[in-house]
């Protein structure tokens, strides 16, 4: 059976060398969970900001249009 010398050759021997590699591998997870977590918040913010737009697009084409507006926009969503 491999021992941690051969399976890890890079790690440092020491305990405090090992707490500090630790230690900053775990601040790394963590920025990186945040910055996953500001990621998604912002997709969400740009979906809302989309579904507001095709809403006030449809409010738009209902006033030019009239009632053919609702005819255009289903035809138009069915072939995308």
């Amino acid at each position: 059976m491999p021992d941690a010398k051969t399976s890890f050759p890079n790690l440092p021997e020491d305990k405090e060398s090992l707490k500090a590699m630790l230690c900053s591998l775990l601040r790394e997870r963590d920025r990186e969970k945040q910055r996953a977590q500001e990621q998604t918040k912002r997709a969400d913010d740009l979906h809302v900001e989309n579904l507001r737009l095709q809403v006030e697009l449809a409010r738009y084409k209902k006033w030019y249009y009239g009632p053919r507006s609702i005819a255009l926009s289903l035809c138009h969503w069915s072939r995308s």
